[in-house]
């Protein structure tokens, strides 16, 4: 019954080109919004749609799904290794910080000074390395677990950043193009990155290259959103014009 449901789903998104979990409802008025929820959940995943509030989006094609935390920690670890040895010098004494969840932000949380500051941070893992040190105060933002990519994200994250003042955030796309702008694969996620960005004074982007070029589905901000890009080596030179003409520094080796 669960397979015939899905594949009546998959049609009515490819043919209407998108969904609510209304009209679900009313289609399938004997199952529950819960069950309706996984559907798309599970839509998502087969790379047929994107989920966005409230239902779907017919939209086969664009990388859904980022890769496990597991298989991203390995992946170009220098350059991450490079990008935090960059992102250093930006965290000031005293100061307070935001570190994404990431396997960038992990890699920035293990050269962490052991010093004065407050540390936010979405990744449990992240606070967990943190916490390896003996002076900065640490915060975890709370909120459900995607376990894929060990982040914090939903409502109660998004309460849970209210009243707290970030000098610094360090924020990781999951992808950047010029027409896209800077992506992730999650759609609680980008809004926990969303509401970063506007509480933060200073907004650096740690993206390596092998990410751009690449689009995941939910646009969380553009280049211009950013104070300071870091990344591992030259951009292409159509980054590298749009950041000078919005006033974004781009920082590499």
């Amino acid at each position: 019954m669960n397979f015939m449901r899905r594949e009546r789903i998959a049609e009515l998104l490819k043919e209407r080109g998108s969904i609510s979990l209304k009209e679900l409802s009313s289609i399938f008025a004997d199952v529950s919004e819960m069950t309706l929820r996984r559907d798309l959940l599970w839509a998502e995943e087969q790379g047929i749609a994107v989920r966005i509030r409230g239902g779907a989006k017919y939209q086969p094609g664009v990388q859904n799904r980022e890769p496990s935390y597991d298989v991203r920690a390995i992946e170009n670890r220098m350059a991450k290794e490079k990008i935090a040895r960059l992102a250093i010098p930006y965290i000031k004494y005293g100061g307070s910080i935001f570190l994404d969840s990431g396997t960038t932000t992990m890699a920035l949380a293990k050269l962490l000074p052991d010093m004065n500051l407050s540390l936010l941070t979405s990744g449990p893992n992240i606070a967990l390395e943190a916490s390896k040190k003996n002076i900065p105060d640490i915060t975890l933002t709370g909120g459900s677990l995607n376990r894929s990519n060990l982040s914090l994200s939903g409502h109660v994250a998004l309460n849970s950043v209210d009243g707290i003042n970030i000098d610094t955030a360090f924020i990781t796309p999951s992808g950047y193009t010029a027409d896209a702008g800077l992506t992730c694969g999650n759609y609680n996620e980008g809004e926990m990155k969303r509401l970063i960005i506007s509480k933060a004074r200073t907004v650096i982007m740690l993206i390596d290259n092998s990410k751009i070029g690449k689009m995941l589905p939910f646009t969380f901000a553009h280049l211009e959103d950013a104070d300071i890009v870091i990344t591992d080596m030259r951009p292409p030179e159509e980054l590298m014009e749009k950041a000078a003409a919005s006033g974004v520094t781009v920082v590499f080796e």
